[in-house]
């Protein structure tokens, strides 16, 4: 029977995935429902072009081509050996049967609440929090490190609770107002929790220094901008200047460092894989690598064979590190910014890669003439 692997999404993960499996020849079937024409508008960058080259991505073509559209893709699929794509939303999958999933961060709810399900309520999120921005504070703050704090005695701390806990909130998501609701020992846990240093402190706001001026860290509210209002300047005076309220916007998302292995493979099944931004990637270049190395595993995994990472010192390798490095549960903004290319050697990265893309092509071979001349 022909093995045919299912993948649920049509983005830029879900298809470089696809054409890399269909190149290996492999039977894929490519779901994608989308409403409208989905635009891309990320920012480019010729290094991670380049390199996206040398390990002869399937959609090298069309990088210089971005943004592209819906129905771009669509063409792509059409004319394919072994990739057939299905105009179908996909609500539920089957945990049997070889699958990638590259949904991205608007995952359908039914589909995600059964990976919830499966991996558990505690390793999926279905929002993405945006922590508050606010001015006119330096003078009231203490540095310690590369971070800011504003020390608070036990009454301060017990009477934040209460003024957080004036204003109704349902929320079962981690914001400050449920572990207000929990009490002061959770608040200083999860949000307040003092940095270790000479001076005792009972608890502290922690900030960082942003662009527009000093992020609260963990801070994390879905209040009405009303209340979050009165309860900074409960702590910071009436001076405080808010640049940005916080938020809790609907993104779904998994925990990649506890539910996959480094190779984007699931932990517990085995036979499933995912990528893009449904497991952090931020942007087209981290989807198509997530989406890269999902196919070549799934290859490996199919094939019985040893699965495999992108060379070290590579951007490609590094742009999978970063999504195992990042504290899901750290509720501080992550802002968009291609640190990854810091300190890569650029001809050091083109052999590696070039030497992986031989010795897989190499693997691959060998295997599929075991198999011909069935040697197993």
């Amino acid at each position: 029977m022909e093995q045919v692997v299912n993948i649920i999404g049509g983005g830029y993960a879900g298809t470089e995935a696809g054409l890399t499996l269909a190149k290996y020849g492999i039977k894929v079937h490519l779901f994608d429902k989308k409403n409208e024409a989905q635009n891309f508008d990320e920012k480019k960058n010729d290094s991670l072009q380049r390199e996206l080259v040398f390990v002869s991505v399937a959609l090298k073509e069309k990088l210089d081509n971005l943004p592209i559209s819906q129905e771009e893709f669509e063409s792509i699929w059409a004319n394919v050996k072994n990739l057939s794509y299905f105009n179908k939303k996909i609500t539920e999958i089957s945990l049997l049967e070889p699958t990638i999933i590259a949904t991205g961060s608007q995952t359908d709810p039914q589909l995600f609440k059964q990976l919830k399900d499966t991996f558990g309520e505690t390793k999926c999120f279905d929002f993405k929090p945006e922590c508050p921005i606010i001015t006119g504070v330096e003078e009231k703050l203490v540095k310690r490190g590369e971070l800011y704090v504003l020390p608070l005695t036990k009454e301060k701390t017990k009477q934040l609770k209460n003024a957080i806990n004036y204003f109704r909130s349902d929320t079962q998501i981690d914001t400050v107002e449920r572990w207000a609701r929990v009490g002061v020992e959770m608040l200083r846990a999860k949000v307040l929790r003092p940095i270790v240093s000479n001076q005792v402190e009972y608890a502290c706001v922690k900030l960082q220094k942003v662009d527009k001026g000093f992020m609260l860290l963990n801070f994390c509210s879905g209040l009405p901008h009303n209340a979050q209002n009165a309860i900074l300047k409960f702590l910071f005076g009436d001076g405080v200047k808010i640049e940005r309220y916080s938020s809790v916007v609907p993104c779904t998302h998994l925990n990649a460092g506890l539910v996959l292995n480094e190779f984007l493979q699931s932990k517990s099944r085995p036979n499933l894989f995912f990528a893009g931004s449904v497991i952090g990637a931020e942007n087209s270049f981290e989807a198509i690598a997530t989406g890269h190395l999902v196919a070549l595993n799934m290859l490996a995994y199919l094939n019985r064979q040893k699965h495999v990472s992108f060379p070290r010192n590579t951007l490609l390798a590094n742009s999978i590190d970063k999504l195992f490095s990042k504290n899901q549960f750290n509720l501080t903004e992550i802002e968009n910014k291609c640190d990854i290319i810091k300190n890569i050697d650029e001809n050091v990265s083109k052999r590696l890669l070039i030497k992986f893309k031989e010795d897989f092509d190499a693997r691959n071979a060998w295997h599929n003439d075991m198999c011909s001349k069935k040697r197993w």
